[in-house]
């Protein structure tokens, strides 16, 4: 019969235990028997109990005399009895040496308790089972803080996921998307099906992918805990939308990256009314200058008048007094072709009249014109110009955009300054010329407006509209290149580079064939480029061209599977950032459509992951841009096309 209870644990009849575990029981008894933080028991092998110690009595609630003697089912539920849940922890316990789980027990007064429980086989030393050691630790606060924090996690997803104003969502550490709220949806269009998984790049216009942008912004996060980026961002439909973003890095409690929040508002509305906000100001500012600068040669033109009817027959009065009329008379000559040439542009009407003709014959007349405000403010000019190259552009815009350049680095350079021309050949049919001063820069802030209609730099001029610098922009444009500008900021001078596909490499000046290395000319192979930057797919058409290929070119990812079912491409290389359809699911299209056509792969990401990225959805190579002519002929050499 059990004994009384006490500071040692009651014990269970000497006939009901072995003598080997009798004689090793004593010893524990008088170490556990005042332990209250853990219930501590010993089992015979059917699961008796048999002693019982003081954690065991508050944990549970029995006493020694109500429990010992008694089987330890009696602290499961009757499911668990039924189920023969207690037998089977002895029977792992008797296999394994040891069982240990946590879950629900109950107590003499039914309530329940989360427990960890730990059941020790005691074996002889013929290795043979005596009975069990079981201890046993309440965990309940733990579990129920557990649980709250758990409902507090799916409470607050289920907020975020309700939200819909803001895009709010998760990134692993590579930016790849993890979590998607209604927000997000309605924002952005994607279903968290299309999206979860992708990398956040998917979001951002090729200009910011040229530059890196979405990476930029997770290592500035990781940097300073937080990064903020307001700009334009693409729909799933290829729509844009003006974004304020704000990405802030998310650690585990040992300071490991774990990935990215990343919050999004739709501010277009906003932006469009700054926008014309700004235009409006723009507008007063541009009235008021062409008043000041259609008003400046009147008063020179008024006195010149005065002059010649005051001395009509002073010849050098006249003469000097002629010279003065031209230049007012051209100064605003120039003014209004500027403005007729803005408007032309505006309404699509300005056609070019395309001739074969020398770069330094184009470049000297755009000297020329701008030579006088220069000699004005005293500049240096220093020229860099290849010898030998023809070229095929409208003439009299390519001079157009060179004066422009030369007057604008003349005006924002102070006196003394120096500017220098450079115009080479940058790749095979593509011409690059350069204007580059060291004059007053451009702080960062303005150099995204700088070509904007009307926008004169820091503090304006005192001479012309602000709108050359547009001029140049939509006429290098209408060659089929563009214009970019570089400062360091302030005081630290310009440089503006254009761009032009207009070379003709195989012929110089004269129309004489001009010395070169032989070009070994692939096959009629037919080639479909299709980038939703006009100007990339254009000149990578010409270069496919010139190598003898039949192409055609497409500028979304639609475009691209339509123009591949009728023209059956032997080689497709697709921009994989495209609007509309981008380029992986493009060409899992074109795969479907034409099986044995090549696909290559056109990204600004390049690691190995992008790659099997790439491979996954069927392409058959993978080129970095802008992609090198002999990586290109490569790739159709390597695919059989020479």
């Amino acid at each position: 019969m059990p004994g009384p209870s006490g500071d040692s644990p009651l014990a269970f009849p000497d006939t009901a235990i072995s003598p080997w575990l009798k004689d090793r029981k004593g010893h524990f008894d008088q170490l556990v028997a005042s332990v209250e933080d853990y219930a501590i028991f010993m089992m015979n092998p059917e699961g008796i109990i048999l002693d019982w110690n003081r954690g065991a009595e508050r944990l549970k609630g029995y006493t020694a005399a109500e429990i010992v003697g008694h089987h330890f089912s009696r602290f499961y539920s009757e499911e668990q009895q039924a189920s023969r849940y207690p037998q089977n922890e002895l029977e792992v316990a008797t296999r394994d040496g040891r069982f240990a789980e946590e879950g629900w027990r109950i107590r003499k007064d039914g309530t329940r308790f989360w427990a960890s429980v730990t059941i020790t086989a005691i074996r002889s030393e013929m290795g043979e089972i005596e009975g069990f050691l079981k201890i046993t630790r309440d965990l309940t606060e733990r579990k129920l803080a557990e649980e709250n924090l758990h409902q507090s996690e799916e409470r607050f997803r289920l907020l975020l996921e309700s939200v819909q104003d803001y895009a709010i969502f998760m990134l692993d550490p590579e930016g790849h998307v993890m979590s998607w709220n209604q927000g997000a949806r309605r924002i952005k269009q994607y279903e968290a099906g299309e999206i979860v998984g992708k990398h956040f790049s998917i979001f951002y216009p090729p200009e910011t992918l040229a530059i890196d942008l979405p990476q930029t912004l997770l290592r500035r996060a990781v940097r300073d805990g937080r990064a903020e980026d307001e700009g334009w961002r693409v729909r799933k439909d290829g729509t844009r939308f003006w974004g304020n973003v704000v990405i802030t890095a998310l650690y585990d409690p040992s300071q490991e990256l774990r990935g990215f929040a990343k919050i999004t508002r739709d501010l277009s509305e906003r932006r469009h009314i700054e926008q014309l906000q700004e235009a409006g100001k723009r507008k007063d500012t541009f009235l008021a200058t062409l008043a000041h600068e259609l008003r400046n040669p009147l008063a020179p033109l008024l006195q010149s008048v005065e002059l010649i009817v005051q001395a009509p027959g002073n010849t050098a009065v006249v003469t000097r007094v002629a010279e003065i009329v031209r230049r007012q008379v051209d100064q605003m000559a120039h003014l209004i072709d500027d403005l007729l040439d803005m408007s032309r542009i505006s309404a699509g009407k300005i056609e070019l009249k395309k001739s074969t003709q020398s770069l330094e014959s184009i470049l000297d007349a755009a000297i020329e014109t701008a030579a006088p405000l220069i000699r004005q403010h005293q500049h240096t000019l220093d020229l860099d110009i290849a010898k030998g190259l023809t070229i095929e552009a409208d003439p009299h815009r390519l001079a157009q955009i060179v004066s422009n350049l030369l007057s604008n680095a003349a005006k924002y350079t102070p006196p003394g300054g120096s500017i220098r021309l450079k115009a080479q050949q940058e790749a095979k049919g593509l011409l690059k010329i350069s204007v580059s001063d060291n004059g007053i820069g451009i702080p960062a802030s303005l150099q995204q407006s700088i070509f904007d209609l009307f926008d004169q730099g820091i503090s304006g001029s005192a001479e012309g509209l602000g709108i050359g610098l547009t001029l140049v922009k939509n006429l290098a444009e209408l060659h089929g290149g563009g214009v970019t500008v570089s400062s360091g900021g302030e005081g630290k001078g310009s440089e503006f580079t254009v761009l032009l596909p207009i070379i003709i490499a195989s012929e110089t000046a004269s129309g004489s064939p001009a010395p070169h290395a032989p070009v070994r000319r692939l096959g009629p192979a037919r080639v479909l480029v299709a980038d939703d930057g006009r100007n990339a797919a254009d000149i990578l058409c010409m270069f496919f061209d010139m190598e003898g290929m039949d192409t055609e070119v497409a500028y979304d990812g639609e475009e691209a599977v339509e123009v591949a079912a009728s023209f059956a491409p032997d080689f497709v290389f697709l921009d994989l950032g495209m609007p509309k359809l981008d380029g992986y699911e493009a060409a899992r299209r074109i795969r479907r459509l034409h099986p044995q056509t090549v696909l290559v792969a056109l990204s600004g990401w390049g690691t190995e992951e992008d790659r099997q990225r790439s491979a996954a959805a069927g392409f058959d190579a993978h080129l970095l841009k802008p992609a090198k002519p002999d990586d290109l002929r490569a790739i159709l050499n390597r695919h059989g096309s020479a």
